[in-house]
């Protein structure tokens, strides 16, 4: 107990006397912000069009970056969420109008600006099978053309569209059909910004122009090119898009070089909702304070979670407005708390979450979800100074976390019990300010029992890391503890019943983390359709007997935190 107190104190003084400068930006490079927009319908487009115009997008948002020019292109793409993100994008730079265009006069318009200073010549990916799947024979050079395209001032040009571009006059400023990834990287990475990477299939368009504007590297895969990449990039820097695989492959490449993976692999128009944002202010959240807790009510309490919710690109699109997810309409809400990235969000797409504030129930959490995809166990266990960037890394979320007032702190880890991921809990308890509690999920399966780690913070108070004692996760079928949203709440009563059938047993404080997209529709005995995310939460929340009340996370924290502190003054 002695060296645990003393490991404690270290961390805390070590932190104390280390200096730290910090932007508010979590990593997010700066994107400026036009003057004027240009509207582009992004649907119905082929997929060499879609390549062209998110290079069109990004050497405007490079142009308006530079000074040389005011107007940037929002892609209009069928989605509620991102019709309400341009109105307040709008709003936010004082936009009044717009202009709207084709691609093809949209082209001609920037030639006449001198935006473009020709094309660059990309073949297109024909290998099959799904996206973010492992595929042989994928052509890299897509990837390839979009690093160029963004030294060089030239548009993406597939081979199918060559023959029109040449007909507008524009020339050719590099062919890279053949050139390797690993080639463009060794000739262009001291023009390339370090603050960032793209990681994208060469099949897809999105984040591209984001890439273009800011000239950062762009790889997919796995493997020692992709290690060399993110050893290249500034540590605690976020990595964008996806990968294909296992995601813990490529996540904990990402993680062991100190940065956090974005899963925005589907997010559009980045440059204009990053220029906006940064003249919008974040709000804060509210949760229920301790004040406000009858600690007198000893009844079973239980805490249902939805996972996922560090996957930007999902809470940026649909996730808002789904009713399977946050757009749910039930008047009398079943209190259910999210996994979410307000800190991403408050920084890239601010008006996502001053929305999601907005629409927050009194009944519900928001746990910040590792400050970006990362295993605590194993972030920067490739670096020289694994824990000084774990602590800057946590003052950073500090920082964020006072500002937008979360209380909650929620990661996974490939092992929730290791020496690494304890070093990393305390590291986050003296760090982050105010914290009621910190919920530690494992890869797979997610839930752990519900054992509790207590950690200390500076004011030497013990707060709770608590694993989840049930996970709602379809097709695991080894897993006792996890099944469909009736038996874990057949399981949550049980342990109920058990404790008040023993007058010296406490009454359970447990909570069950939700798999965001399993779907129990077919299996499952309940008029909530489809039964996935919320209503599978909701279903569980029907079925439990009197005995269990279900309450937020943030609740159900402070009362472990109380009856934690009650035994240690008996004892």
């Amino acid at each position: 107990m002695k060296i645990k107190l003393l490991s404690a104190l270290i961390i805390c003084l070590l932190s104390s006397i280390m200096t730290f400068a910090y932007n508010g930006r979590h990593g997010w490079v700066i994107q400026k912000a036009p003057q004027q927009l240009i509207l582009c319908n992004g649907e119905g487009l082929s997929r060499a069009e879609s390549m062209l115009l998110e290079s069109l997008s990004g050497l405007c948002g490079q142009a308006v970056n530079e000074g040389s020019f005011d107007e940037m292109i929002w892609i209009e793409i069928n989605n509620n969420s991102y019709h309400k993100i341009l109105k307040s994008s709008q709003e936010s730079l004082n936009i009044t109008k717009v202009i709207r265009m084709d691609i093809w006069d949209l082209l001609e318009h920037l030639m006449k600006k001198k935006i473009i200073k020709g094309y660059v010549l990309y073949k297109n990916d024909t290998s099959t099978g799904e996206n973010y799947s492992r595929r042989e024979g994928i052509n890299y050079s897509a990837n390839v053309a979009t690093v160029y395209a963004s030294l060089l001032k030239g548009v993406l040009v597939e081979e199918s569209l060559e023959k029109r571009i040449k007909q507008s006059g524009l020339k050719k400023l590099k062919d890279a059909r053949n050139e390797s990834p690993e080639s463009c990287f060794k000739r262009c990475k001291k023009q390339l910004n370090r603050s960032s990477a793209l990681s994208i299939d060469p099949k897809v368009s999105n984040c591209r122009d984001i890439a273009i504007a800011q000239k950062l590297m762009l790889y997919y895969g796995t493997g020692p090119f992709s290690e060399q990449i993110l050893e290249w990039v500034t540590p605690l820097s976020p990595i964008l898009g996806w990968n294909y695989g296992n995601e813990d492959e490529y996540t904990g490449a990402i993680t062991r070089w100190g940065h956090y993976n974005t899963a925005s692999n589907w997010c559009r128009n980045l440059p204009v909702i990053m220029a906006a944002s940064d003249k919008m202010y974040p709000l804060p959240i509210h949760e229920i304070k301790k004040e406000n807790i009858d600690f007198e009510d000893n009844s079973a309490f239980h805490s249902f979670v939805i996972s996922d919710g560090d996957n930007m690109q999902w809470t940026m699109g649909e996730f808002l407005d789904s009713p399977v997810y946050y757009g749910n309409k039930d008047r009398n809400r079943s209190p259910v708390s999210w996994t979410l990235c307000p800190i991403n969000l408050s920084v890239v797409s601010t008006s996502t979450w001053n929305r999601f504030v907005t629409m927050k129930k009194d009944n519900s959490s928001v746990i910040e979800y590792g400050g970006g995809y990362q295993y605590p166990d194993e972030f920067a266990k490739n670096r020289p100074n694994r824990e000084e960037l774990l602590i800057e890394f946590a003052q950073r979320m500090n920082w964020h976390f006072k500002k937008l007032n979360i209380k909650i702190f929620g990661f996974i880890c490939k092992d929730v019990f290791s020496k690494e991921a304890r070093r990393a809990y305390e590291i986050y308890a003296c760090e982050i300010e105010g914290l009621t509690g910190m919920v530690a999920i494992q890869y797979s399966p997610y839930n752990m029992g519900g054992d509790i780690i207590w950690v200390k913070n500076k004011e030497n108070i013990e707060i709770p890391v608590v694993t989840a004692k049930f996970s709602i996760w379809s097709g695991l079928f080894d897993n006792p503890l996890c099944g469909s949203p009736d038996y874990v709440a057949a399981l949550i009563n049980r342990d109920a019943a058990k404790a008040s059938k023993q007058k010296d047993k406490e009454n359970p404080l447990s909570w069950t983390i939700i798999h965001a997209w399993s779907d129990f529709s077919k299996t499952a005995h309940s008029n909530n359709l489809p039964i996935k995310g919320y209503n599978a939460s909701k279903t569980s929340d029907q079925l439990l007997s009197p005995q269990v009340k279900n309450i937020s996370l943030n609740e159900l924290l402070w009362r472990i935190r109380e009856r934690h502190y009650n035994r240690s003054m008996i004892h």
